[in-house]
Order: C-alpha cells, then sequence, then structure tokens
C-alpha cells in the first residue's frame, strides 16, 4: 500500500527517472556495440594480383575455336547451325545431326547461326 502512494506522489519524478535510465543503458550498449566494429582489422592485400580477366576470356576464345566444329538438324525447315558448347545443340538426336567442320562450311551450305547460341 506504501508503494502504491508512493508512486502515485511521485509520478512524475519515477518516470523521469526510468526515461533517464532506459537512454543511458541504450547509449551504452550503442557505445559498446560501435567500439567492437571498430577493433576488427582490416584486409590488407600482400601480394599483386596474379591472374586478371583478360587472360581468362582468352582461353575460353581459344577453347572456342579448338572445337569450331558446328552441328545442324537434317530435319529443321529453318536452317540454323549450333556450335557444341551451345545447349540447343545437345536437343539434336544423332540420327538427325549434321555435323560440319567449320562455322565457315555451315554457312556455306545455307545455315545460320542459332540465335540463342553465341559464339
Amino acid at each position: 500500500m506504501n508503494l502504491i502512494k508512493f508512486l502515485k506522489t511521485y509520478q512524475a519524478d519515477v518516470v523521469l527517472a526510468l526515461a533517464i535510465i532506459l537512454i543511458s543503458v541504450t547509449a551504452f550498449n550503442l557505445g559498446k556495440i560501435s567500439a567492437i566494429k571498430q577493433q576488427k582489422t582490416p584486409i590488407t592485400i600482400t601480394q599483386p594480383q596474379t591472374a586478371s580477366t583478360d587472360n581468362l576470356s582468352e582461353g575460353h576464345s581459344e577453347t572456342q575455336t579448338q572445337n569450331s566444329q558446328v552441328i545442324a538438324s537434317k530435319n529443321s525447315t529453318s536452317k540454323v547451325y549450333h556450335f557444341l558448347w551451345c545447349a540447343s545443340g545437345s536437343k539434336i538426336s544423332e540420327k538427325n545431326k549434321i555435323t560440319f567442320a567449320t562455322e565457315a562450311a555451315a554457312i556455306s551450305a545455307g545455315y545460320t547461326l542459332a540465335g540463342n547460341c553465341q559464339k
């Protein structure tokens, strides 16, 4: 009963004290969190870069020129050819497959590159 009287009498002071305590605890914890984030050591690079993306793309084009065979379908009315690495070329069944030694041979036979297959 005495506690209830005390809280009613000093209600504004109790609310102010609780607000100050809550703000203090929050500020302390935010400061602690920011100090932990600042203690992380930065990442440093000690060795120079050894491979570049230019070299990787050149290697890919060399592989493509080595596998210069192209394939087409006998039953297709659209007369398109596909490279061996194209997904659409792998869907052609073996009995319907025409193989050209080079891309130029396919073009001279009247075939054009499939739209979903890139060099």
